[in-house]
């Protein structure tokens, strides 16, 4: 917001009102805006700082815990390299109650037991106010003499010198990411400086530890990310790494300036040993409590912030080669090699395999089905509530095309109104939807499941779309179909906000979708090019029957159309004692078993099967 006010009019004053620790004792006093860019922290800014800053710790009651942590690392820096009595205080206070209480504002968390060790509350809360207060103090003595950056001897960059490079690929919270460097900050100065002692290290180590941050995160044995944030640090700093590390005692500083990559990488790893190891005196063998964005609530950044980095240092590399003072002879042996490598490219692919595909696959067995499979009277046991591992779908999603202002619109006003919202099918398949009616194209669609719409806008965009193409879109029709009155409500308003021309093409029917569809079959002649089950998994049985025909009425599938289940692998995600899960395991196997039509069963989400 202050980088915002900074741009507009060059100059726009601004009140900054703490709402979160790391604004109240760090961001808020300070003079420098920012924001994130390229997979980098603080990639833009300027100098703008605000008129006044308000803090004021009662405001810091709602907070999430993981968010008080993450702030308490602004103030660890500060009692680190600026306030011996800061640091003391935090021992005191901080490993046992400043984040269960959130700073003295809230006591409900703490039991019988936790509230008599506490002691008197009283001074505990003047503690609490004293270490807001000091951190603010050391912080705007260090910031304010030197506003503008003009040097680059800034204690309160401590924690700041390798962790931005880290915090975005990693999907950190900022305080946990600060913390892992400010525990390697202290172990180089132990070691790599000797300025100061083990038993100094030790403490400044075992205090983040006793605060539930993190003093070790993977990704620091990313070495090749490691010796890219020295290089755009010394870039940013103007020619010197001048990284702040305690120096003397506890609460004095000193820059380090020179430091091999090499010598980098070996201190990593002696790190990591030292605060990892099995018999380590640091809880959790060094890793925080909750240090992850998605931990909060927070979107998590690592996927993109990893591609830019790996980008960059790709660049980086290139520019390298296209810099060296090669000798000519040098310069044509490159010559041959890359043609080399070009006639080999075919050779080197199956190599490829033979180096790195075999082991990763030695389990592997034939994935062409020679029979029909037997049926079953159950699903296979499946010990998993998804069917992805981690960021597999989040992956496949920040490859797919944006959705549209409609669907985003029907996602806001379903968390609005406080209904469930992992109900609605979502970027991915929403998106997929809209694809399978484009390409099939389908002018009319039946959505047997409406919940808020999602599903019949995507279908009523791709129909449109599909249309367009033969010059009208006329007869382009959406029935989706939604028996609860609250959510059915929903999907009308939801339906009033769209463009008109996908308002004017669906039509929600409130009630029993199973009676709707017999009504459609014995008093219509309307068929559908795609017919979409999404409703109670109980009756996809009964809704398949109908759209094929089967209970003696006319088929309400269109010749050459597709009927589209949802869900169908819940048969493996779902509790094996629910009855929705069989139900759905029986579907599956009356479909593989009509021989009037193939099937595809998709992972998409929660699967899909594609029935023609």
């Amino acid at each position: 917001a202050g980088f915002a006010c900074a741009l507009f009019h060059r100059n726009t004053p601004y009140v900054i009102l703490a709402t979160s620790i790391v604004a109240g004792i760090d961001a808020g006093p300070s003079p420098r805006t920012c924001c994130d860019g390229q997979g980098y922290k603080n990639a833009f800014g300027a100098f703008h700082p605000p008129v006044v800053t308000l803090t004021d710790r009662t405001l810091w009651t709602t907070m999430h815990p993981g968010m008080i942590r993450h702030g308490i690392a602004e103030i660890v820096k500060m009692a680190c390299v600026e306030c011996k009595e800061l640091f003391e205080l935090l021992e005191k206070v901080g490993p046992t109650h400043l984040v269960k209480t959130k700073f003295g504002t809230d006591f409900s968390g703490l039991n019988e037991a936790e509230l008599k060790a506490l002691g008197d509350r009283e001074e505990f809360d003047n503690d609490c106010g004293r270490v807001v207060g000091l951190a603010m103090e050391s912080y705007v003595k260090a910031e304010f003499g030197n506003l503008w950056e003009t040097h680059q001897c800034r204690p309160h960059a401590f924690g700041h010198t390798w962790s931005p490079g880290y915090e975005l690929p990693a999907g950190m919270l900022h305080g946990h990411a600060v913390a892992t460097c400010m525990g390697f900050g202290a172990y180089l100065s132990w070691k790599h400086c000797d300025w100061i002692s083990g038993d100094q290290c030790l403490r400044i180590c075992q205090l983040i530890s006793d605060l539930e941050l993190s003093l070790w995160h993977d990704v620091m044995d990313d070495k090749e990310i490691f010796h890219s944030c020295t290089k755009k640090m010394i870039q940013k700093r103007g020619g010197n790494l001048a990284a702040p590390l305690p120096r003397g005692d506890i609460g004095s500083v000193g820059y380090l300036n020179d430091i091999t990559d090499a010598q980098l990488s070996q201190y990593v790893d002696e790190y990591k040993s030292y605060v990892t190891k099995e018999n380590s005196t640091f809880a959790r063998n060094g890793y925080g409590v909750e240090p992850l964005l998605d931990d909060v609530g927070l979107g998590d950044t690592a996927l993109e912030a990893t591609a830019h980095v790996r980008a960059e240092i790709a660049c980086d590399k290139k520019n390298v080669v296209a810099t060296d003072s090669a000798s000519s002879e040098e310069k044509k042996e490159d010559i041959d090699d890359a043609n080399t490598a070009e006639d080999n490219r075919s050779k080197s692919y199956q190599q490829w395999i033979k180096d790195q595909q075999t082991d990763r696959n030695a389990s592997w067995k034939l994935n062409v089905a020679f029979d029909t499979a037997k049926d079953t009277e159950e699903a296979p046991h499946f010990p998993h509530n998804t069917l992805f591992h981690n960021n597999a779908e989040k992956y496949a999603s920040s490859q797919t095309s944006t959705v549209s202002n409609n669907i985003m619109a029907a996602a806001k006003v379903t968390v609005e109104e406080d209904l469930f919202a992992p109900c609605m099918v979502g970027s991915l398949e929403s998106q997929f939807l809209k694809m399978m009616a484009k390409a099939n194209n389908a002018h009319k669609c039946l959505d047997i499941g409406c919940f808020t719409g999602s599903s019949a806008i995507a279908f009523a965009e791709g129909a449109l779309a599909a249309a367009a193409k033969s010059g009208t879109t006329a007869d382009v029709e959406v029935h989706t179909l939604e028996s609860d009155e609250k959510t059915a409500e929903v999907a009308a308003k939801i339906f009033g906000q769209c463009e008109p021309k996908v308002q004017n093409v669906v039509n929600l029917h409130h009630g029993d979708a199973l009676s709707w569809m017999k009504d459609c079959a014995a008093n219509t002649e309307t068929t559908f090019d795609i017919c979409f089950i999404d409703a109670d998994k109980d009756n996809y049985l009964a809704y398949y029957s109908l759209i094929m025909g089967d209970s003696g009425m006319r088929p309400l599938l269109a010749e050459g159309g597709m009927i589209m289940a949802d869900n169908t692998l819940s048969a493996l995600v779902y509790d094996e004692e629910d009855s929705r899960r069989k139900a759905l395991h029986l579907f599956n196997q009356h479909v593989k078993n009509d021989a009037r039509v193939e099937q595809c069963v998709l992972t998409v989400r929660e699967g899909v099967t594609l029935i023609s």
